[in-house]
């Protein structure tokens, strides 16, 4: 299946899985569920290769997975892989839980904050880091994701989505000799 079919078949799953969390407030639960099988899924071979091979009669690889999972994770999350199965569509799981944290995001109003420093930020800077953030993002929830780089030397770089204001003293830096480079 072609990335961007695979894109648009996982998008219609994860946004009928959102539906349903949604209407019935698992949304969380249906989260953590698609997490423990994604993690699954890319850290386990033999399990990848199970689900995946289109070589393993459909009922079999059914009655497989929901005996390993039935009563562990959430129905409506066994559902899904019931269709994947079902469908032939095993491989686009990855793709449904990127598709899924996307829109659970948009359903709870949230957004990404990646934050590059050289050094760990004291709690009350990270604090006013998401302030000034929910004031620009209209209100919107701000979660925080701190990356230590000494290599940036001082400052910081916030990227939000494909937005990113670097303010680091390693950027700085760079831009001042090649300003001082242009001058000789």
């Amino acid at each position: 299946m072609a990335a961007s079919a695979s894109n648009r078949v996982a998008r219609v799953y994860a946004a009928a899985l959102t539906e349903i969390g949604r209407d019935t407030g698992t949304l969380s639960a249906i989260y953590d569920d698609l997490q423990t099988m994604h993690s699954l899924f890319s850290g386990d071979e033999w399990f990848r290769q199970f689900f995946t091979s289109p070589r393993i009669d459909r009922r079999v690889k059914w009655a497989a997975v929901e005996k390993a999972f039935k009563g562990r994770i959430g129905k409506s999350t066994l559902g899904l892989l019931r269709v994947l199965i079902d469908k032939g569509r095993e491989s686009v799981l990855d793709n449904v839980v990127a598709q899924f944290a996307v829109l659970k995001d948009l359903a709870e109003n949230r957004v990404h904050a990646h934050v590059l420093v050289a050094r760990p930020l004291p709690r009350d800077i990270t604090d006013e880091i998401r302030a000034r953030l929910e004031r620009a993002y209209d209100g919107k929830q701000v979660a925080i994701h701190e990356r230590v780089d000494p290599s940036v030397l001082g400052g910081l770089a916030v990227r939000v989505g494909d937005r990113v204001i670097d303010r680091t003293l390693k950027t700085k830096l760079a831009a001042l000799k090649k300003q001082l480079l242009k001058t000789e």
